[in-house]
């Protein structure tokens, strides 16, 4: 579970980099009602199992991908061709997600506060676990 744990705080960021920049600049009325729902939530939001769950599978494709990415580049030289690379991994991580059912605004919620809280960060584990 630790190796779990250490991996969620890890490769989030990295994760969370990713799905940001290939969506490209969100629009001011979807960053607007976004902070508006984190307000209402407050600093400890509630997700469902459900929910829980999703984003358990999403992440374990994440990582898959982003594993894939780092061996991939470690022998490309050519920064355009690194570029491609790494923007076909984002859509892939985008894909990922939607496939396994959320968005990519609630996914990068749910990471954004398991880097916070740490009993939503073992119940995220847990999914893992069981997602395995």
């Amino acid at each position: 579970m630790k190796k779990v744990i250490m991996l969620l705080t890890g490769s989030t960021l990295a994760c969370l980099l990713v799905l940001t920049l290939s969506l490209g600049v969100h629009a001011q009325t979807g960053q607007a009602e976004g902070q508006q729902m984190m307000q209402q939530q407050g600093t400890a939001a509630q997700f469902s199992d459900a929910e829980l769950q999703k984003v358990a599978t999403a992440y374990l494709e994440i990582h898959e991908i982003r594993m894939e990415l780092q061996e991939t580049l470690a022998g490309v030289t050519d920064p355009e061709s690194a570029q491609q690379m790494q923007e076909q991994a984002g859509a892939a991580m985008v894909q990922a997600v939607q496939e396994s059912g959320l968005d990519v605004e609630t996914y990068n919620q749910v990471m954004q506060e398991v880097q916070m809280n740490t009993q939503l960060q073992e119940e995220l584990a847990s999914k893992l676990d069981q997602v395995q």
